[in-house]
């Protein structure tokens, strides 16, 4: 059961290379101990003295020691190895979680990669310290010592040749079946992962819907089909470990019969003999070794394949988000000022679809310049706000902006702690007065008086729930305390909002909007007259941009997307 993702580790070969030699090694030492224990067996059998064989008594004692400090040098390379790749793949997921590629943890379920970065990472951990050597040892330990076995007595090379096909068929055969019985039961514990997370975010709107048995009865579900589909994995994991090692316990067994008749005619000597039989179990230990963990193997190369989704997830190349001011990678007029955004030919495809969802869109946005993007649901609106946040990254062209950007997101994250944190998370410095006012401006006065503590109330997982327009209204107040950033994406901020708190929320809004570089996703048309420009997406392409008023006319898209309701 090799893993081909194995190799795409770094420093892996490497890896592979040093437990070769290792393990030819202590192919040699094993060898060694049986030649120097068989030989001073058969002559203390004949009558000789121990003194006789301290030599070959030594060296059986050398060889031993000698296999025991290989094995040894091998677990410490293993655990320093393990480790490294651990603490580097922990990183690497949290970074492509949070920093390059947000859509994931809405891709995957956030309760998936969270998963995965805890008890996934430490799965392959436990993969990568135990499973390489075990992969080896079954050719590099295994192999010599059957060599040894035919050059001493050929009869018993061949019982161990014969027995290895036996058990390579059954580890196939059973080995299928266990990985895939295996990588259902990840799924069901992934899907069980993301809907109890749900399930508590969304635990103050099932109790005002009055759907708590329903809630209770889904969990149940889904907790039993996790705990049938895992019974059914470790019953096909113990019963592929008891094959193997079944197939290995009858291999030695027919070798020590046949020396038994061979011993009684004279047609072995001793030595030769016990040689052979010493030789038997330990051409055997490493399938055993490898069966014994069978199940932590399936664990461990479901792990390794989802941390590694996650870390080569379509993230675009180098030519994505860039500093402009640092790189100068700004082209045009518009991108001479380190506010503007500027895309040229951006293409983004999601994993697994076979459509991009951004096609060959450039764009300037000059420094203060308003713009509003609108479209049909699907249109890939979000996608191209989430491509100018730089949270996405183009699989070609690029975007350059000045960063920090300051987001707003479709799904805002709510962080356990207090309100006022929350609101404060881009301006750490806000007073309480900044805090109160903006508050006031984004409608969260009401949520303030009724919470128990005010702006110091605990909110977020664990704590007193959000809902969707509230969430919204606290990324809002995130954007709108920070004095600094001059560049604004929201990605349809007020979809939560009824049309009344959205008409007094942008009253306070827009003033607060001015000086800014600002990109607007939004369907709503009474937004577009407050904007400098509109572009309008469809199927992923800009099909019409210019000033509200010159499309209100003649734009034939916008027009469309009106008079279909599209756009209210």
């Amino acid at each position: 059961m090799f893993d081909r993702n194995l190799m795409k580790l770094a420093g892996m070969k490497g890896v592979m290379m040093a437990l070769v030699v290792l393990a030819l090694l202590q192919a040699g030492a094993i060898a060694g101990q049986a030649w120097a224990l068989s030989t001073a067996v058969a002559a203390l059998w004949a009558g000789a003295g121990v003194h006789e064989q301290a030599t070959t008594i030594a060296a059986f004692f050398a060889c031993f020691a000698f296999h025991r400090l290989l094995v040894f040098a091998q677990e410490t390379m293993l655990d320093r190895y393990s480790c490294e790749r651990a603490v580097q793949l922990h990183g690497q997921v949290l970074e492509r979680s949070f920093d390059v590629d947000a859509r994931i943890s809405e891709t995957l379920g956030a309760a998936s990669v969270a998963t995965t970065a805890s008890q996934g990472i430490d799965d392959v951990q436990t993969y990568l310290r135990i499973i390489p050597p075990k992969i080896i040892g079954m050719a590099a330990i295994s192999l010599p010592l059957l060599a040894c076995a035919f050059s001493a007595d050929w009869p018993s090379g061949i019982i161990l040749a014969v027995m290895l096909p036996v058990i390579m068929f059954f580890m196939i055969l059973l080995g299928r079946q266990a990985r895939d019985r295996a990588e259902r039961q990840y799924a069901v514990y992934n899907r069980l992962s993301n809907h109890f997370l749900d399930t508590l975010r969304g635990l103050d709107a099932i109790v005002a819907a009055g759907a708590v048995h329903q809630a209770e009865d889904d969990v149940f579900r889904t907790s039993e089909n996790l705990r049938r589909a895992t019974v059914r994995t470790l019953v096909t994991a113990t019963l592929s470990s008891a094959v193997l090692d079944l197939c290995a316990t009858f291999g030695v067994a027919a070798v020590a019969m046949m020396l038994a008749f061979r011993l009684m005619d004279g047609s072995v000597d001793l030595a030769t003999g016990l040689f052979a039989l010493i030789l038997a179990p330990e051409y055997f230990a490493p399938i055993r070794s490898f069966a014994s963990d069978f199940h932590a193997s399936l664990d461990g190369k479901n792990a390794l394949a989802a941390v590694l989704d996650i870390v080569s997830a379509d993230g675009g190349q180098a030519s994505g988000i860039d500093d402009a001011a640092g790189k100068g990678a700004v082209h045009g007029d518009a991108a001479e000022s380190r506010d503007a955004i500027v895309l040229n030919d951006v293409c983004y495809e999601y994993a697994g679809s076979d459509e991009p969802a951004v096609r060959n869109i450039s764009l300037a946005i000059a420094p203060g310049e308003r713009v509003a993007l609108v479209g049909r649901s699907g249109s890939g609106k979000s996608t191209l706000a989430g491509l100018m946040s730089g949270l996405l990254q183009p699989v070609s062209g690029s975007v350059q902006a000045r960063l920090p950007v300051h987001f707003v997101p479709q799904n805002p994250y709510i962080f356990r702690g207090t309100l006022a944190d929350n609101m404060r998370f881009y301006y750490p410095e806000a007073t309480l007065e900044e805090v109160q006012r903006v508050a006031q401006v984004v409608g969260l006065s009401e949520l303030v008086s009724e919470l128990p503590g005010g702006l110091d109330a605990r909110i977020g997982e664990g704590e007193r729930g959000l809902s969707g327009g509230q969430a919204h209204r606290v990324a809002l107040a995130r954007i709108l305390l920070d004095p600094q950033p001059r560049i604004l994406v929201f990605d349809e901020p007020t979809a939560h909002l009824d049309i009344e708190t959205e008409l007094e929320m942008k009253q306070h809004l827009l003033p607060l909007l001015q000086g800014r570089t600002v990109v607007f996703a939004t369907h709503r048309m009474h937004w577009l007259a407050d904007m400098d420009r509109v572009c309008v997406i469809e199927d992923g392409r800009l099909v019409e941009s210019g000033r509200p008023a010159d499309l209100a006319q003649q734009g034939r898209f916008l027009a469309s997307l009106a008079e279909g309701g599209d756009v209210a």
